[in-house]
């Protein structure tokens, strides 16, 4: 099998520049330093041609466009790590349900649906967002506010001191008062990883060992009951909501295999990667899925792939 090898942080940094090159703002000593990146380097000046086609396709729009733009020439973000704690994870969530305009039961279970989710709210005033293929089981009671849930989900807590509010996932609790926070159940080949990240306030994460608290630009990542803490290097606003509940799937040199699934997830379509090692080069990009073919055939294009629709919804990804 043939592919085309892709350094990621040299692909990284052509998505940044061929983005930043559409900027109005865009100056001569701009134009230096790219000249200087670029210099003697025909695989880079390969790569930006390509994202910069890539960028005339709707399906795509680089990542990072917040970071092209702040800064004078693009640079790697490393991710800050925290040290590691045992635990695991919950999230409270509470009783009566309003969905679809009507007031459901104690203990209903939810389903999210493929498509940009639409806000559900709950009967406290809080709101849920939830991913394809993810559900959760809501119970607001009189001293507390519990959510079981399996997938992911976008949480938005009404304040109340007095029924605190958590989320519960594989052995996993989150816990919070009031605040903004994602949570994501993900299979992985070492296991189920459960990634918690906040936009706003506190939440409090525990399992097995001794609860560790995540504020908001932080993340905490959960694997085998151990919890790592994460400083965001590119925290979301507090305002915002994640990539995935605005019709986004971003990423930041994550492997392709779990690129598809988390397209498999949103959009309901069926993706087969036809070798292993197609699935271990790295994505970074920003891509709409409101079209997933359109999606699926970017990526192939970038890295030297071939794309083949099989049947409806069913595609399959080979070396070029």
């Amino acid at each position: 099998m043939s592919t085309r090898p892709v350094n990621p942080k040299d692909d990284r940094e052509a998505a940044l520049w061929a983005d930043a090159r559409r900027d109005a703002a865009w100056s001569p000593d701009r134009q230096a330093l790219l000249e200087q990146w670029l210099e003697g380097r025909p695989d880079r000046q390969d790569l930006l041609r390509r994202h910069e086609a890539l960028l005339d396709d709707a399906a795509v729009i680089w990542a990072a466009r917040r970071l092209a733009h702040a800064r004078p020439g693009p640079r790697r973000q490393a991710w800050t790590l925290g040290a590691l704690a045992g635990a695991g994870f919950a999230v409270v969530a509470g009783a009566l349900v309003v969905l679809g305009g009507g007031l459901a039961p104690r203990g209903e279970l939810i389903e999210g649906s493929r498509g940009v989710p639409k806000p559900i709210a709950l009967a406290d005033g809080s709101q849920v967002r939830l991913n394809g293929q993810s559900q959760v089981r809501v119970d607001l009671g009189e001293h507390g506010r519990r959510l079981r849930l399996k997938g992911e989900g976008f949480f938005e807590v009404a304040p109340d001191k007095s029924r605190p509010f958590s989320v519960e996932v594989d052995g996993v609790r989150v816990t919070a008062v009031g605040t903004r926070f994602n949570v994501d159940q993900r299979q992985t080949a070492a296991g189920t990883v459960v990634e918690v990240e906040v936009f706003e306030g506190i939440v409090k994460v525990a399992g097995k060992g001794a609860p560790v608290h995540i504020h908001a630009g932080e993340q905490a990542r959960v694997s085998g009951g151990l919890v790592q803490r994460i400083a965001l290097a590119r925290p979301e606003l507090e305002t915002d909501v994640p990539p995935w509940a605005k019709g986004w799937l971003e990423f930041n040199e994550a492997t392709l295999a779990s690129v598809v699934d988390d397209l498999e997830r949103a959009t309901g379509v069926e993706v087969r990667l036809a070798d292993p090692t197609v699935g271990r080069v790295l994505v970074s990009g920003r891509f709409a899925y409101d079209d997933p073919e359109n999606a699926l055939a970017a990526m192939a294009r970038l890295h030297g792939f071939k794309l083949t629709r099989q049947g409806a919804d069913q595609y399959v990804i080979s070396g070029g």
